[in-house]
């Protein structure tokens, strides 16, 4: 499997904690405002060594929270679609790092606490719109 149980689900909270806490004492905040390229940047990162290993941590998530079985045909499809939601997050990563060099920091403030939601969710539409009409309807088929 890609991940166990263990240290790392409380690693990565208090790596960003640390970080935080890091920056307020050092009064830097261009450290801080890293924070959110640095996890968008891990996160991609995570996906495509996923997709290059076919070892789909999407995959890997819906048979954990899933109560059905899938069958092949839904598995290649969801090991296909981690390299869709690699490219969203590697887009995501690109902005991040657009506003991290921009001076102004309303963009910042703005993409980095809700903006980015916006993208993921219309990718998410994407993705339920392409499975619903173009993939269930071939399996159909």
């Amino acid at each position: 499997m890609v991940f166990k149980r263990g240290y790392k689900e409380y690693l990565y909270p208090l790596l960003y904690i640390c970080i935080s806490i890091l920056a307020f004492f050092l009064k830097e905040f261009l450290l801080l405002k890293t924070i959110p390229f640095l996890i968008s940047s891990f996160i991609t990162a995570i996906m495509f060594i996923s997709y290059i290993n076919k070892t789909s941590i999407i995959l890997f998530f819906a048979k954990k929270f899933s109560k059905k079985e899938f069958s092949k045909k839904e598995e290649e499809y969801i090991h296909k679609s981690t390299l869709f939601w690699f490219f969203t997050s590697l887009i995501n990563v690109i902005i991040h790092l657009i506003i991290f060099f921009d001076t102004n920091m309303d963009y910042w403030i703005y993409y980095s606490s809700i903006g980015w939601y916006f993208v993921f969710i219309f990718a998410g539409v994407l993705q339920f719109l392409h499975r619903k009409f173009i993939f269930l309807k071939d399996s159909n088929d």
